[in-house]
C-alpha cells in the first residue's frame, strides 16, 4: 500500500533515520562546533514552548534555530516558521536552515516560499536528491505533475540512499504517462479521463474566418455569436492515448461564416532520456455554412524538455495532408509546420514563447503561403483563484502569385480574466483586437471581438 502524498515529507524524515523533519543531522554551519549544541537546544526549546518574548527577540541564529526545531516538534509550525526565517534573517545560511524553512511552509501550504527554500537547498551537494524529490511534492500540489515527474526523476537519479530512491520511484509509478506538449492539458495523476467543456457568447465588429484558417477574408458585418467546445483525453493503456476535440461556432447575422470542426488523434508518449517525446496521428473534418470544406490527416513528432530551474523547451513538428471538398477543391494538398516553444511557470506567473514556421503546397499557389508566426503569452494568478493574462501574436504570410500579392502582415492582442464557479467550473471574459495589413484590399481589415463563458475540466 503506498503512503498518502500529504504524508510522504514527515515518513521520508523517519525512514531516512530521523525521528522529526526539523531535527534531522544538519550540517556543520547549524551545530556549535564547541559541542555545546544538545544543552542550546534544550534551554531554547523551552522557552519556544512557552513563546517567550527573549527568544523571539533573540539576534542568535543558533537559539532561534533550535526553538524553530522545539515548534515544529509539537505541530506548531507557523511559529516554527518564524523561527527559522529569523535564524535564516539573523546569519544563518546553510542548508539546514532553508530546509526547515521549506518544510514548515509546506505545512502550512505556502508552496511558492516551500519552493524557494528547496530550491536553495538543492545547490548542497550533500541534500540535493532530498530537495528534488520535496520539490516533486510541491509539484503535486500544486497540480503540475510534468514539474513532478521531473523533480522525483533527479532525486532517484541523485540519491545515494536507497530508501529515497524507492520513494521517488513509487512516486513516478503513481504519475499518469508524461504530456509531451505543453500546450496540451497536463494529465493530473490517477485521473483516467479528462474532459474539457466550454460554451461561449461574444460580439464581433468584423467577423472573420477561423484566426488561422487557410480560407482568409472579413466580411465587414458585426454580429454576436455563440460558441461551444468539447475536450477529451482517455488513456488506452501504455503509453497510448486517445484525443479528440470539436467545437461548433454560430453567428447571428453572418451565417456564411459558421464554422464547425472535429478532430481525433492517436498519441503515443514515451520518456526519452531528459527528454518528453510524443508521436501522434489522426484526422479531422471541418464545415462552413453547415458543409463540409474539408478533410485534414495529420501525423505529429514531438519532444518537450525542462531546463535550468523552471524552463520546459518543446519542439514540435506537424505534417497535414488536407482533402477540399467542392467546391473548395483549392484546399488540397500539404501542410507543414515545425515550431518551437519555451515555457515557464514560477509561482502564480506562467510565460510563453512561440515561433512557428509554416510551408504550405496546395493544389491553389495563392493558398500555398510561407509563414512565420510569434507568439508571447503572460497569466498571473491573483487573489480568490482570479486570473489575468495578456498576449500578443504577430504573422508574416507571403505567397508567390504573379497576379497579384498576397503578403499579410497581421497583429493581434489579447487580454483575458479568468475566475472560479461552483465546482471545477469558472468563467472567463476575453477581448482580442486584430490588424491585418495585406497589399490586396479584401484581405485588410481591423477586427474587436469580445467575449464572455464558461469552461471546465473534469
Amino acid at each position: 500500500m503506498k503512503t498518502p502524498r500529504h504524508l510522504l515529507l514527515p515518513v521520508l524524515a523517519c525512514l531516512l533515520g530521523t525521528p522529526e523533519l526539523a531535527a534531522r543531522p544538519l550540517p556543520p554551519e547549524a551545530t556549535d562546533t564547541s559541542g555545546r549544541m544538545a544543552a542550546t537546544a534544550t534551554t531554547v526549546s523551552a522557552m519556544a514552548e512557552t513563546g517567550t518574548a527573549e527568544t523571539r527577540a533573540s539576534s542568535d541564529p543558533r537559539a532561534l534555530f533550535a526553538a524553530g526545531t522545539a515548534a515544529s516538534r509539537e505541530g506548531d509550525f507557523a511559529t516554527a516558521l518564524e523561527f527559522f526565517i529569523a535564524a535564516r534573517d539573523a546569519g544563518m545560511d546553510g542548508a539546514a536552515v532553508h530546509y526547515n524553512i521549506g518544510v514548515s511552509a509546506w505545512e502550512l501550504d505556502r508552496l511558492e516560499l516551500a519552493r524557494e527554500a528547496f530550491l536553495v537547498v538543492a545547490r548542497s551537494p550533500e541534500m540535493a536528491a532530498l530537495a528534488y524529490y520535496n520539490l516533486g511534492l510541491v509539484s503535486l500540489r500544486r497540480d503540475d505533475p510534468e514539474a513532478a515527474r521531473d523533480w522525483f526523476r533527479r532525486a532517484r537519479e541523485h540519491s545515494e540512499e536507497e530508501t529515497l530512491r524507492e520513494l521517488a520511484e513509487l512516486q513516478l509509478e503513481g504519475l499518469a504517462p508524461a504530456a509531451a506538449t505543453v500546450g496540451r492539458v497536463a494529465r493530473r495523476a490517477r485521473d483516467p479521463v479528462l474532459v474539457f467543456v466550454a460554451a461561449s457568447l461574444g460580439y464581433d465588429d468584423n467577423v472573420a474566418l477561423v484566426a488561422d484558417g487557410d480560407l482568409l477574408g472579413s466580411s465587414d458585418t458585426p454580429s454576436a455569436f455563440a460558441e461551444t467546445s468539447l475536450g477529451l483525453s482517455v488513456p488506452l493503456g501504455g503509453a497510448f492515448s486517445l484525443e479528440a476535440a470539436g467545437f461548433v461556432l454560430r453567428h447571428a447575422d453572418a451565417s456564411e461564416f459558421d464554422q464547425a470542426g472535429a478532430q481525433a488523434e492517436l498519441v503515443y508518449q514515451a520518456a526519452l532520456g531528459a527528454w518528453d517525446g510524443e508521436i501522434a496521428a489522426g484526422a479531422g473534418l471541418n464545415w462552413l455554412d453547415g458543409e463540409e470544406y474539408e478533410q485534414r490527416f495529420t501525423m505529429l513528432l514531438g519532444a518537450t524538455r525542462r531546463f535550468a530551474t523552471d524552463w520546459r523547451l518543446q519542439l514540435q513538428y506537424r505534417f497535414e495532408d488536407i482533402d477540399g471538398s467542392a467546391p473548395f477543391e483549392r484546399l488540397s494538398g500539404r501542410r507543414q509546420e515545425a515550431a518551437v516553444a519555451l515555457y515557464r511557470r514560477v509561482g502564480a506567473q506562467r510565460l510563453w514563447f512561440e515561433y512557428r514556421l509554416e510551408f504550405n503546397d496546395r493544389d491553389s499557389a495563392a493558398l500555398s503561403a510561407d509563414r512565420h508566426r510569434l507568439d508571447v503569452e503572460w497569466e498571473r494568478e491573483l487573489h480568490n483563484r482570479l486570473r489575468v493574462g495578456f498576449g500578443a501574436g504577430w504573422r508574416d504570410s507571403r505567397t508567390e502569385v504573379r497576379v497579384f500579392d498576397l503578403t499579410e502582415r497581421r497583429l493581434e492582442l489579447a487580454a483575458g480574466l479568468a475566475g472560479p464557479l461552483a465546482g471545477r467550473w469558472e468563467w472567463s471574459l476575453r477581448y482580442d483586437w486584430t490588424r491585418n495589413d495585406a497589399k490586396t484590399p479584401f484581405f485588410d481589415y481591423q477586427r474587436h471581438r469580445v467575449v464572455a463563458g464558461v469552461q471546465g475540466l473534469f
